[in-house]
Formats: structure tokens, C-alpha cells, sequence
């Protein structure tokens, strides 16, 4: 721990003045494969972005199938040109990151060669990127672009991926896959899905909130004929994958200017689940709650979350509501937000 400190000091003091930045770093590390892990997963988790996953791929000639790395595996993780350096304010209560608590790592896919992020403190600035109360705390229109997902009983039924184009199991943007969809057209657009499985109720006695249902692409019928069906993946949240089913493109909803406000939660609610099923969550993260439109939540409305238990010592975070159905709601994870949120946290209103 103390040498990361001090590599982030030099790093640091080397730059000058505090901020956002980018540095020089000629890294080049390994992963060893663990169960689910795909090279979409690899590139989104140590490269910041899951459309570069070419470039693993490139990096490790090797691997034949993209689409397929088995547990156990070594792949060489290409080094990035530039490392981004993030300044947090002293009192938010993040430190010198190690390994385990990167994204990557909430994920289950860090190895321990993974590169460490860098963070540096600054005294009496706000967090990047946050805006004045008065306002919503960050713009909700990015994530609408990364796939969200939902918990749903309403499971699509319009058609399902067969297969990809080249034979393998998993397609990325702008690849062909073979769909089964009955009376589809072609140009007629259509959004992928993954049943990630069934969310566990908080409590004994009462019922699951649902399955969660993730985004996966959108993808548009190219050809329609008595014999095949093909699709072009025209945007990608996720590797897509044989029995993905095809429903409805996602809606993107309309999120209205307005000063932040607590969102009449009537009930007590919770987090019941983590995007793709994750185990927990942080900053910039997405999570569904067990509470929705009918207990006045809305697109855009801020809550807070906290554990029941608050001899933990973890302080409120907040979050900010996406997507809305009747009994659930999606929602991001702020900056505000200083520590992990676990399952079973419960939710209310903003600290202002």
C-alpha cells in the first residue's frame, strides 16, 4: 500500500498541477481466465472500453476463437498509451485505490497483475462532473447508450439469436448473426436481450421482483427469406450471444430539467440486484431497486442509499433514477457516492 502512495505522489508531483489528466504508461500485463470471462468483458475492464476488444485479440495470436477463451487461459493485455489520472476531494473519503476495488474487480474478472488506477487528493474541490444541487447531478443521457436493463416478469418473445454469421457463439458491433424472427422485415429494428436469471427477494416470505433482463445491442434485419434470417448488430452494450432473444428497441426515456428532488418514495425499498448480475456496485455503476412508478419515482429523481447496519461506517451514497416500471427502477450511482453498495441497501430521499 505504501508503494502505491508514493507512485501516485511522484506521478503527481511530476505532473504539476492537480486535475484531470492523461500520463505516458508502456504497461503490458496478463489475466488468467476465469469462468464467463469474454474479451469484451477484458477490454471493458482494463482498457475502459469493450469495443477495443479487437485489439486483445490482435495482442494474442494464439487465441483462434474470440468468441471463446477457456478458464485457465493467459491472456497478454496490451498496454495503454495513456493512463487517466482522477482527483477526488480530500473529505470524499476515497484514497489510493488498490487492485480489488476497480471495476474490474467488482466484476470478478481482476487478476493480479492488473494495473493500478491512479488517484490523487485535493483539498476543498468539488468532484468533477457534478453539478450544483439545484440541478441534476450528472447528464442521464450517456447511460441511456450503454444498455441498462430492467427487472421484469415481461421476458421478450419475438425471435432469438441462432448463431453468428462465421459460426461462433458470440458477435460483436457491425457483425452478422442469424435470428429467428418470425414476420420480422427487412430494416425492421430489433432489441437484444439476456435473461440474466431470476432476482432473489430480500426476504423470506416475499416474492422476487422479477428476472433481470439485460440490454444487449440492437441489431436490423438485413435479409428475410423462407430459409434465413440475418441481422447486422448496429449497436453493441454487449457481446451478443447464441439464445439471445429479440423484442422491442429499448425506449429511451424522456429525463425533464429539473431541480433534483427526493422522489415520493411511499414504501421502503432496496437494491435488489447489480447490472449483469454483479455483486455489488459503485460511482457510475448501475443497479435496480425493488420500488418503481408506482411509488412516485420517476427519471432523473435522486435518492439516497445507506446500509441498514450503520455501525458499518459506510455513509449515505446516492443515486440517480434511469428507467422506471411499475414495481422496479434502474438507477446509476453518483460521484457523490464514497463507498460500495451492497445488495439489500436501502433507498430514500437525497441528501441535499
Amino acid at each position: 500500500m505504501k508503494k502505491i502512495i508514493v507512485t501516485a505522489a511522484i506521478i503527481a508531483s511530476a505532473c504539476g498541477i492537480f486535475g484531470v489528466r492523461e500520463i505516458l504508461a508502456e504497461n503490458t500485463t496478463t489475466h488468467a481466465v476465469q469462468k464467463g470471462d469474454t474479451l469484451w468483458d477484458l477490454s471493458g475492464g482494463y482498457l475502459n472500453d469493450p469495443l477495443l476488444w479487437p485489439k486483445i485479440w490482435k495482442f494474442n495470436p494464439g487465441i483462434v476463437n474470440p468468441h471463446l477463451i477457456k478458464p485457465g487461459q493467459i491472456v497478454k493485455i496490451p498496454g495503454r498509451k495513456k493512463v487517466l489520472v482522477r482527483e477526488v476531494s480530500a473529505d470524499s473519503g476515497i484514497g489510493p485505490v488498490e487492485s480489488g476495488s476497480s471495476p474490474l474487480a467488482r466484476a470478478g474478472l481482476a487478476s493480479t497483475a492488473e494495473p493500478l488506477p491512479l488517484v490523487v487528493v485535493k483539498k476543498d474541490q468539488p468532484l468533477a462532473g457534478v453539478q450544483a444541487r439545484g440541478g441534476l447531478a450528472i447528464d442521464p443521457g450517456p447511460y441511456y447508450d450503454r444498455g441498462i436493463g430492467m427487472v421484469t416478469n415481461d421476458i421478450p418473445k419475438e425471435g432469438k439469436v441462432l448463431r453468428t454469421g462465421q459460426g461462433w457463439q458470440g458477435a460483436a458491433l457491425g457483425e452478422t448473426i442469424l435470428v429467428s424472427a418470425p414476420g420480422a422485415q427487412v430494416g425492421q429494428q430489433f432489441g437484444v436481450y439476456r435473461d440474466m436469471g431470476k432476482v432473489e427477494s430480500l426476504e423470506y416470505f416475499s416474492k422476487s421482483p422479477g428476472h433481470l433482463l439485460a440490454d444487449i445491442a440492437i441489431v436490423e434485419i438485413v435479409a428475410s427469406d423462407a430459409s434465413r434470417q440475418e441481422a447486422v448488430i448496429r449497436r453493441a452494450y454487449a457481446e451478443v450471444r447464441t439464445d439471445d432473444m429479440l423484442g422491442q428497441v429499448p425506449e429511451r426515456p424522456a429525463v425533464p430539467a429539473r431541480p433534483a428532488q427526493a422522489g415520493a418514495v411511499s414504501v421502503k425499498g432496496a437494491v435488489v440486484a447489480f447490472h449483469m448480475m454483479r455483486q455489488l456496485a459503485g460511482p457510475e455503476d448501475i443497479l435496480y431497486l425493488n420500488i418503481g412508478a408506482d411509488q412516485g419515482l420517476a427519471p432523473g429523481d435522486l435518492l439516497s442509499v445507506a446500509g441498514e447496519d450503520q455501525a458499518e461506517g459506510r455513509t449515505s451514497g446516492e443515486i440517480m433514477i434511469l428507467k422506471v416500471s411499475a414495481n422496479t427502477a434502474a438507477a446509476v450511482v453518483t460521484k457523490r457516492s464514497g463507498h460500495e453498495i451492497r445488495r439489500g441497501d436501502v433507498v430514500g430521499p437525497p441528501v441535499m
